[in-house]
């Protein structure tokens, strides 16, 4: 090995030795967090406040330390990647560090403690969060993409305590405490579940770096919804099907639904090549069930208040108005631009 690549070795490890010491740091922070809250130890929260302030001193050395590297080696492929990662890795790591102030605060502002089912449940939440994330750090440490993957999925059972312990605050129990403990209880909660997600980004990034695989993006749902849906709502998922299936999925549905697609859809869709098997008319709007999940609701010529009193969370309503005038080429024209247009600014232009 040359002297050139020894440095750039040394200082590779250097960086990545930092980074594991602060993530390692911000570990044992986040476990006095929970610690303080379950026991009440006030003390130990607000020394856990206190500690965040070197924390914040470390990530800026090591995001120093990160460009200085860039400068004097200009690196590349795998050493980029690494590097690259390594950067977004520092700022997660500080944003974990914030979950443990927050929650440190929380738990000193509390004026009931802990008790009951919402502590046993939340106890283990903060148990599964914080093994997730030491064995995502251990996946930074060893550069090891296949534990990454498999600590991925540790995720769904911090969901699932998170669930359980939010449902804790809505049985009698919860209801009476006070609003500013329901609030301080919710809060942290959320930053325990936060972790989690934050261990997961930091197995992508060891991922990435090991790969130079990125996380793929789910694809982006749109509902198209109508009276009828035998018609223009069949035009656009068939237009999604052909040009967009890589990023969205597209269903329809209809309020009172006819019993088949419209023979002149039909004729020029298939005269253009679209696939219409499956896309029958559909009522099955009627099962809230079938809202989760989409992201975009599009409704034809009609208000989103025309089928449902209230939106789930989350759903995003559009209403798309055609012209009443214009001949069914015109139609598949305006819908076909609408579709494009949508597409484009949800998920950006194709890259191919």
């Amino acid at each position: 090995m040359s002297l050139l690549e020894q440095r750039l070795a040394n200082d590779l490890q250097d960086i990545q030795s930092g980074i594991l010491r602060l993530g390692r740091g911000v570990h044992k922070a986040l476990s006095h967090a929970v610690q303080g809250l379950l026991t009440g130890n006030k003390a130990l929260s607000y020394q856990t406040v206190l500690g965040d302030h070197p924390v914040n001193r470390e990530v800026d050395a090591l995001n120093l330390k990160c460009h200085r590297f860039i400068a004097k080696h200009l690196p590349s492929a795998g050493h980029l990647r690494f590097i690259s990662s390594s950067l977004r890795i520092i700022i997660l790591i500080e944003r974990l560090g914030d979950y443990a102030v927050t929650i440190s605060r929380e738990a000193a502002q509390l004026d009931s403690p802990l008790q009951g089912s919402f502590k046993t449940d939340l106890e283990k939440m903060g148990s599964d969060a914080l093994e997730m994330l030491e064995q995502a750090l251990t996946s930074y440490g060893n550069q090891d993409a296949a534990l990454a993957e498999a600590t991925s999925g540790m995720a769904r059972k911090v969901d699932r305590d998170y669930v359980l312990a939010y449902s804790d605050l809505l049985v009698p129990e919860g209801a009476n405490l006070s609003r500013s403990d329901q609030f301080g209880r919710l809060v942290i909660i959320r930053q325990i579940e936060r972790v989690s997600d934050q261990a997961k980004n930091l197995c992508e990034e060891v991922v990435f770096a090991e790969t130079g695989e990125t996380k793929q993006r789910r694809r982006y749902r749109l509902l198209f919804l109508d009276s009828k849906d035998d018609g223009a709502t069949q035009m656009a998922v068939a237009i999604c099907r052909k040009y967009h299936a890589d990023r969205i999925q597209a269903d329809s549905m209809g309020s009172k639904p006819a019993d088949a697609i419209r023979s002149d859809i039909r004729q020029l869709c298939e005269e253009r090549g679209f696939d219409l098997s499956g896309l029958d008319p559909s009522n099955t709007y009627q099962d809230k069930a079938n809202w989760a999940g989409h992201d975009v609701v599009i409704t034809i010529d009609s208000d989103i208040s025309d089928y449902v009193d209230r939106l789930p969370y989350g759903l995003v309503p559009i209403r798309w108005d055609l012209p009443s005038d214009a001949l069914l080429e015109s139609t598949f024209q305006v819908i076909s631009g609408q579709v494009d247009d949508l597409v484009h600014l949800v998920r950006g232009p194709a890259t191919s």
